[in-house]
């Protein structure tokens, strides 16, 4: 349907039609990620629409979707602007459009979206993919195509339960609970949700009595239609969790608006913040409030309450999304309450009321502030009107909670230093770009967010509590140091940046009482740092908890004695659980030697994902890495003096293997895999590269080697004087080829091996 060229209307519209939960929303991403049809459009727009079907709001979603982060600070309010913005992004091309979960049946609302989208333009053969619950919204939208979703058949049905419920460290299969769960999976209705979420509360039952539990369970008997009976299963699954956080720590996410896509470490900060978590001793010794909120997420996340959007190899999951259904049941099981000025509502006081989603639009302001009940703890503040805000905060005393996503806000009022039990402020996405002194009397705040600061009250150090901060680079322009004296805030989890002084309180030695830092930790300046004592100080090689690691040097002055410069990398020595590793503008000679001694190497370094090594002029070899198992990214720029990459690069010891091989002749030699997991490699602005050696060993080597078994993307630039590139043989896996700038190139030996390749790109190779 989407590829077709049938329709002679312009922008068709082909309609997914279905309950909640049958699976729309996979549906559409399944086919907008489909191989021909991204082929089909030059650009694919994701938009979720929801209850909240405004054309200004639908427009900028468009624009986000088109532009990434780079949009995603801007929140424009003239239509006319965000049309020329569109129209500039879709000239001449043809889009594929995706509305998802759409509730408007009003023809003229949808006119007037249409009118904007034919003003913007764009290639024909541009279609819009809807999806939506009801035929009315189908029809109001002038649908040209509908596809009715239906239900799974009896065959699918058990087929996706038995894959949850009797998965590995699930229950065993027997034909007791086979029998108990063919008749609970007739309940379900054969809705997708449904059955996913049974089949992982069944997952977690291990005997046929907890089974039968649930299957006379009497919330089945609340309806016998399957739209509800849907919800009915939500419930059970809810009221299954296994605490009462962890149900309060569910219901909290309601203050999130639908579709909105979630912060895992966001999350487990608000729950912190509500009280929903608190620090324990369990049995494996003492378990910090962070730990115990990440197993309340997974909780949630196994009980597919929450889906995992996004996640990587070094951090995990990082962002998750509720299903609107399960939106709903969180709303219900909730005190939260949302109110939109844009619809003209008045906040009507409930003292009952705790936590509150204020969805304003400019100009728009509350007609009843003394609405908003005293005692309230939670405050999302989403667009709207500043001086408004300032209004709530002066009569919310009590707020433990505060997120604040309106860029016209431009400070934080005095009055924010009042709310004493304030332990979460979020004002990340506002221009505020300087706190007030009152701030610092915010002793229980546990989280502070910010965009870019400019300066922080004088006695900051008095926010004892503080266990994460999060700030943007933006905030390190120029030499200042933004925190002097950050160490004595000895509850710090979260630091990004920090950057080195000789400024009093600005050393790197504040680091040292920072012992429980944790996720990823960037420290520039690093040119400041006197020597190896110094270095040593920061005591990194013992805050097991960081993650990813960024040391940045600045222009170092040129008396400086090589041996003292390479000393304070010495003394930088991480932790073994580190999995990404980046150094810039290194002034040093040699690696230390934990990153290049044998020994060292598979203790020190055996974890890392990603290495990016980055202006390190003076260095005449490259790192061994080839030996790293977990490696997945490497990323090697303006190491300008390496003029030969060989056999120390892959980290293979001809001499010991050799006499391995030897050791061992009656037996067959292992063989040996090199950069075993690494997918991406980059190799950039080497200026002296003459010769990358492929001729690892010798030829009468009786082991048998792989190098890049994995290899799916390789970019080769601005490496000037290399001839000739290693053979291309064995690179089967590799997907896309990228090799600009280099102007000695004459040979690529063996491109037509590579089976898997799907893009190939050369630029700028004259003796190719």
């Amino acid at each position: 349907m989407l590829i077709s060229s049938d329709c002679k209307k312009d922008l068709p519209v082909i309609s997914i039609v279905g309950m909640g939960g049958q699976g729309k929303t996979t549906l559409a991403q399944l086919v907008r990620n489909h191989e021909r049809v991204a082929k089909h459009f030059d650009e694919k727009i994701w938009v979720c629409v929801s209850d909240d079907f405004k054309v200004e709001r639908l427009l900028n979603h468009m624009l986000q979707s088109l532009e990434g982060k780079s949009a995603e600070t801007t929140n424009m309010t003239n239509t006319e602007a965000l049309v020329r913005r569109l129209q500039e992004n879709l000239k001449g091309k043809s889009y594929l459009l995706v509305l998802d979960d759409i509730w408007n049946d009003d023809p003229l609302k949808w006119n007037d979206m249409r009118r904007r989208l034919s003003a913007i333009g764009g290639a024909p053969g541009s279609k819009i993919l809807a999806t939506t619950r009801s035929h009315e919204v189908a029809s109001a939208m002038q649908t040209s195509v509908v596809h009715d979703l239906h239900i799974l058949s009896g065959d699918h049905s058990w087929m996706l339960f038995e894959k949850l419920a009797f998965a590995d460290g699930g229950a065993t299969k027997t034909q007791d609970l086979v029998d108990i769960g063919r008749r609970i999976l007739k309940k379900c209705g054969g809705v997708p949700l449904a059955i996913k979420v049974i089949g992982c509360l069944l997952y977690s039952k291990k005997n046929a009595s907890e089974w039968l539990t649930i299957e006379k369970s009497e919330i089945w008997n609340e309806s016998t239609d399957i739209a509800k009976r849907v919800m009915s299963v939500l419930k059970l699954s809810y009221e299954n969790l296994p605490s009462w956080s962890v149900k309060q720590c569910f219901a909290s996410c309601s203050i999130f608006p639908k579709d909105a896509e979630m912060k895992k470490q966001s999350l487990i900060q608000i729950w912190m913040a509500q009280g929903l978590i608190n620090d324990a001793k369990g049995g494996g010794g003492h378990l910090q409030m962070e730990d115990r909120g990440s197993d309340y997420f997974n909780i949630l996340l196994r009980s597919s309450l929450l889906q995992a959007s996004s996640w990587n190899s070094i951090y995990g999951i990082k962002r998750c999304r509720m299903h609107d259904l399960v939106h709903d049941l969180s709303l219900q099981v909730s005190n939260n309450r949302f109110f939109d000025t844009e619809d003209g509502m008045e906040v009507s006081h409930h003292d009952e009321v705790m936590h509150l989603t204020i969805i304003g639009s400019q100009g728009k302001v509350l007609k009843n502030i003394e609405g908003i009940p005293l005692n309230l703890q939670t405050l999302y503040y989403r667009g709207g009107d500043g001086s408004t805000l300032e209004d709530i905060l002066e009569r919310s005393r009590y707020l433990c909670v505060l997120k604040v996503d309106c860029w016209d806000v431009t400070h934080l009022p005095n009055a924010v230093g009042n709310m004493k039990h304030l332990r979460h402020l979020d004002i990340r996405l506002t221009e505020i770009t300087a706190l007030p002194d009152s701030v610092t009397k915010l002793y229980n705040l546990m989280t502070l967010k910010v965009y870019y600061l400019t300066e922080i009250p004088k006695k900051f150090s008095n926010l004892v509590n503080l266990r994460h901060l999060e700030f943007s680079e933006l905030s390190l322009d120029g030499s200042i140091c933004l925190f002097p004296g950050i160490g004595q805030l000895a509850n710090l989890r979260t630091l990004p940046y920090f950057r080195v002084s000789q400024d009093k309180g600005c050393q790197l030695e504040e680091l040292e009482h920072l012992r429980n830092l944790g996720g990823e930790l960037r420290i520039v300046g690093l040119e400041n740092v006197s020597g190896f004592e110094s270095a040593a100080k920061a005591k990194l090689s013992k805050k097991s908890s960081i993650r990813g690691l960024r040391l940045s040097w600045g222009d170092t002055n040129e008396d400086c004695d090589d041996n003292n410069i390479d000393s304070v990398m010495e003394g930088l020595q991480p932790h073994p659980d580190l999995k990404s590793l980046a150094i810039n503008g290194f002034k040093g000679s040699r690696f230390p030697s934990w990153m290049v001694a044998k020994d060292h190497l598979m203790v020190l370094l055996r974890n890392l994902v990603y290495i990016e090594l980055r202006g390190l002029g003076k260095y005449e070899q490259v790192p061994p890495l080839g030996d790293l198992p977990c490696l997945e990214s490497l990323w090697m720029e303006s190491l300008h003096n390496v003029k030969r990459i060989g056999a120390e690069f892959y980290g293979l010891d001809i001499n010991a293997r050799s006499s391995a091989s030897c050791s061992s002749s009656s037996k067959e030699a292992k063989p040996i895999t090199l950069f075993p997991k690494l997918s991406r490699f980059v190799l950039e602005n080497m200026g002296s590269l003459e010769e990358w050696s492929d001729a690892m060993v010798p030829s009468d080597s009786s082991s048998s080697i792989k190098v890049f078994p994995n290899l799916r993307y390789l970019r080769i630039e601005g490496l000037p004087k290399l001839a000739v590139l290693p053979d291309m043989e064995n690179l089967t896996s590799l997907k896309e080829l990228q090799i600009r700038r280099c102007e000695s190139l004459a040979c690529i030996r063996n491109l037509n091996s590579l089976t898997s390749l799907e893009s190939l790109y050369l630029d700028d190779c004259p003796g190719l």
